[in-house]
């Protein structure tokens, strides 16, 4: 069956490369069939044959290849123009998804304080920048700005983006600069010239917000082969451009160490606990599909969105942690496994939302759920807590069992979502007992 979806969509890819129209095999609906009446047999002939929990196994695959087959028919179907007026329009909240911040002096005055980074930032900037106009006005460089404009350019709020761009804007200077160089030297035609200064030009501003090291590559010889046209170019230009990037560099780069630095770990606290309480609120919309018949699709989409947002905000601290000095990267370990866990819970989460939305599951006694769903939200609350405020002493949170286990196994569906409710709640104690563990 897996083979036959894989050539199905072989076939539609090939469709939409050509421009043609594919083929859903009908054989494959049938076949499907034939598969979930093959595993009930199995089931129903057990006999101590088969494991039971290969059996549950085999059940979830079944119920994931009918899963991909319903997307192969929907993607199948984008193909039929008659199928357009069969498209339902969803009604939801689209401004929710958009995040506009107010021009508030209330914003400002909060943060004239060394609390703030983007405070600390901005004093750091004005106090390196007066540093290098003094470095810049003691040498007799004829262009000696280009400290001042390196500074602007590499300063970053944290150290490791400082550090990122400093190497960036290093690599790019100095081999941009012996490019730059070997082109005065061996050309000498100005049409030449002006083609170079055109490309360099080009790919100098195409490469800026893509690639910063191309960028700054291109622009060292265009500025050089511009100031050639100017008549102030020669090699000592180049010389003296390497020279104050490297001073600027230098500069800039001491002062986001020792002047007022922002260090990553000082937000993972925040961060952790955003996650938390993110996942929590997609955990409470996702149970609100299954508890309640009325349920706003906006909310739940916009919790989904939360979820994603926080979790990439903090993975990229995590990485930037990784470029500070050994010594500022702390809870290394308790963060990888922190991040671990929580991609775990939010992907339990998005599979026990597909359960509803896609399958159409419909669990009968929703009482017995309810408490298993409230002690996992009662769980990384706990968990936030502990990491706004440490305690000394550890809690003791049981986990919620469930009564009629045994009564499940009857329908397939009922264990299934059940059994995804009891994995849920499982990861949840386990950033909770994390949370306990931590001392941010």
């Amino acid at each position: 069956m897996i083979n036959k979806i894989a050539s199905s969509l072989d076939n539609i890819a090939f469709a939409l490369k050509s421009g043609g129209t594919p083929t859903l095999a009908h054989a494959l609906v049938s076949d499907v069939a034939k598969l979930k009446e093959e595993i009930t047999v199995m089931e129903l002939n057990n006999e101590a044959k088969y494991n039971t929990l290969g059996l549950i196994a085999l059940k979830n695959i079944e119920v994931n290849i009918e899963n991909i087959l319903s997307r192969v028919k929907t993607i199948n179907g984008y193909f039929n123009k008659k199928e357009k007026k069969n498209l339902k329009k969803r009604e939801i909240d689209v401004d929710k998804f958009v995040t506009r911040q107010k021009f508030d002096a209330k914003l400002l005055l909060e943060n004239l304080s060394f609390n703030s980074s983007t405070f600390r930032h901005s004093l750091r900037v004005a106090i390196v920048m007066l540093i290098g106009f003094v470095v810049a006005k003691s040498l007799n460089f004829a262009h000696s700005y280009w400290i001042l404009l390196t500074i602007l350019v590499i300063s970053k709020p944290g150290f490791s983006l400082t550090k990122e761009r400093n190497y960036q804007r290093l690599i790019g200077t100095v081999v941009g600069a012996f490019i730059g160089m070997g082109i005065l030297v061996y050309i000498h035609d100005k049409h030449t010239l002006f083609v170079i200064l055109l490309v360099c030009m080009i790919g100098s501003y195409s490469f800026q917000r893509k690639n910063y090291v191309v960028s700054v590559l291109f622009m060292t010889p265009y500025i050089l082969v511009l100031f050639d046209f100017l008549g102030m170019g020669s090699l000592s230009v180049a010389r003296e451009r390497i020279y104050d990037t490297l001073i600027g560099s230098g500069i800039a780069l001491l002062a986001s160490y020792s002047l007022f630095p922002n260090w990553e770990h000082e937000k993972l606290k925040q961060s952790m606990v955003d996650v938390i309480m993110a996942n929590k609120n997609y955990f409470k919309q996702v149970t609100l599909l299954y508890f309640e018949k009325t349920h706003n699709l906006t909310n739940y989409k916009v919790a989904r969105k939360e979820v994603y947002v926080n979790s990439s905000n903090l993975a990229s601290l995590f990485q930037r942690m990784f470029s500070e000095p050994k010594s500022k990267q702390l809870y290394i370990q308790e963060l990888h496994q922190f991040t671990v866990l929580n991609h775990l819970l939010s992907s339990y989460i998005a599979t026990l939302s597909l359960y509803n939305k896609e399958h159409d599951f419909i669990y009968h006694n929703f009482e017995e759920l309810k408490p298993v769903s409230e002690n996992t939200i009662y769980l990384l609350d706990l968990a936030a807590e502990n990491l706004k405020v440490h305690k000394e002493e550890m809690s003791n949170v049981p986990l919620i069992r469930r009564k009629n286990i045994s009564e499940l196994a009857v329908e397939n569906e009922n264990m299934i979502i059940a059994e995804q409710f009891d994995l849920i709640q499982k990861v949840a104690y386990d950033i909770f007992k994390l949370a306990e563990k931590l001392k941010i």
